[in-house]
């Protein structure tokens, strides 16, 4: 055989190997990479508190007849966010940080609190009443 035939006829050989090893390569694979199922959401450490909250409310202190009574209460967090209406012209709305730490002043009215493991544990106070909330997760709405 004259050399340029062995040449050419092992050109070919590793030309065709290379080309089968791609082409089954690129079927073993899809465009794109691998195709793996979607990633689950996964909330972000503030949306955890997101709900709504409900348990008992204790006035502590009340000087004035719009204070608000003893008994029982309700709170919504949504959007990392608890709106919370007080008293007639006080309504909160408070963001809520990572670690589940609130406070806001409103209208000489402050709020300190926390959510977390299912609680929402609040101090309201004015200068004319003061209440504690001790509220429980019921529900996530998103």
């Amino acid at each position: 055989m004259p050399k340029d035939h062995c040449l050419m006829s092992r050109l070919c050989r590793r030309f065709g190997a290379l080309a089968a090893a791609f082409a089954l390569g690129a079927c073993a694979i899809p465009f794109g990479g691998q195709n793996l199922p979607p990633a689950p959401h996964q909330p972000t450490p503030v949306s955890l508190f997101d709900g709504s909250y409900e348990g008992k409310i204790r006035a502590i202190g009340a000087n004035a007849g719009d204070c608000p009574k003893s008994g029982y209460g309700v709170a919504e967090i949504g959007d990392a966010t608890l709106t919370l209406p007080y008293r007639p012209g006080v309504i909160f709305t408070v963001p809520v940080a990572a670690d589940g730490a609130l406070h806001q002043t409103v209208e000489g009215t402050r709020i300190e609190g926390r959510a977390g493991q299912n609680r929402l544990n609040l101090l309201v106070s004015s200068g004319t009443c003061q209440t504690r909330y001790h509220l429980r997760y019921v529900w996530n709405h998103s």
